[in-house]
């Protein structure tokens, strides 16, 4: 989401008239890392690299998921409430599959199997079909095995994938003769303690609405990155939307998250969800405790 808000911000400054952004993320690629020389004597212990780099608070020394189980005690989330959401999730995502709504957002990829022998199609999502709904509530937490209430069920899995979208300025579109599908009106970042980034979203939606003078009747709708699925319900209930109005067709926990290109995922969907004339927000946190969000309109 990033990348597309700079993107933004390189053509409103007359820098760039046309521009790429977007991200992406292979997480069954990042490899363990093991510390410089000679191993010692005894044992070696290596480090995850997704948990390393991407899923540490390294304020306080936890994994984010400590983080969300945080916000959970602390605004009286249950573990029956993330359950629903997710259980939700996955079937908006089965729906939407069903239904061709992502047929005009995704793009067919070859993909290598062992030893290059030969290549397999990949034109959908996989994980919304992988779900047990029979186990679903019997799943064991995750982060916290007393009192816990995230599982494997409730939050986002390990992914690949990859999001990009073309922008350009209003004045080179006429030129070029082309046909935008939607325009950015507004951009907002905001950051809260690291340990809280999973109310973040919040904090980065009411400045975006309040410095681009929206209201929140205005939004048709809203995409928030589920992480976990306790970010989407926490912001749901501190910004007061219609649960209806929100990842209407699915999100992270049963689409997936490949870090690096979620934020971009969310404005590529909201693009093609959207009806012509209709404005919808996307918003997504980050491990440090901040979150982007972005205003768009269909044209």
């Amino acid at each position: 989401m990033k990348s597309v808000m700079l993107a933004a911000q390189a053509l409103q400054c007359g820098q760039r008239h046309v521009i790429i952004a977007g991200g992406m993320e292979s997480m069954s690629n990042v490899p363990f890392y093991l510390k410089r020389g000679t191993p010692t004597y005894g044992k070696t212990i290596l480090d995850d690299g997704i948990v390393h780099d991407a899923l540490t608070d390294v304020y306080n020394m936890c994994h984010m998921g400590n983080c969300a189980e945080n916000t959970a005690k602390k605004f009286g989330i249950t573990r029956k409430e993330q359950d629903d959401y997710a259980i939700s999730s996955y079937k908006r995502s089965a729906a939407a599959y069903e239904n061709k709504v992502f047929n005009n957002e995704l793009i067919t990829i070859n993909v290598l199997q062992k030893q290059g022998k030969f290549a397999i199609a990949i034109n959908e999502d996989e994980e919304h079909k992988k779900v047990n709904f029979d186990k679903f509530h019997h799943l064991p937490t995750v982060f916290q095995k007393d009192h816990g209430t995230i599982t494997a069920g409730n939050a986002s899995t390990l992914s690949d994938g990859a999001a990009a979208i073309a922008l350009c300025t209003s004045k080179f579109a006429q030129q070029e003769r082309l046909k935008p599908l939607a325009k950015i009106l507004a951009f907002e970042d905001a950051a809260i303690a690291p340990i809280d980034f999973p109310t973040a979203p919040a904090l980065a939606i009411f400045k975006l609405l309040q410095n681009a003078g929206i209201n929140k009747s205005d939004i048709a709708l809203w995409e928030i990155n589920e992480a976990f699925s306790v970010v989407a319900i926490v912001n749901q209930k501190l910004l007061d939307i219609d649960p209806n109005k929100l990842n209407v067709h699915g999100g992270a926990v049963s689409l997936g998250h490949p870090i690096g290109m979620s934020g971009t995922r969310l404005i590529v969907h909201l693009v093609h969800a959207l009806k012509t004339g209709e404005k919808g927000i996307a918003s997504i946190c980050n491990g440090g405790g901040g979150a982007s969000s972005i205003l768009i309109e269909k044209i």
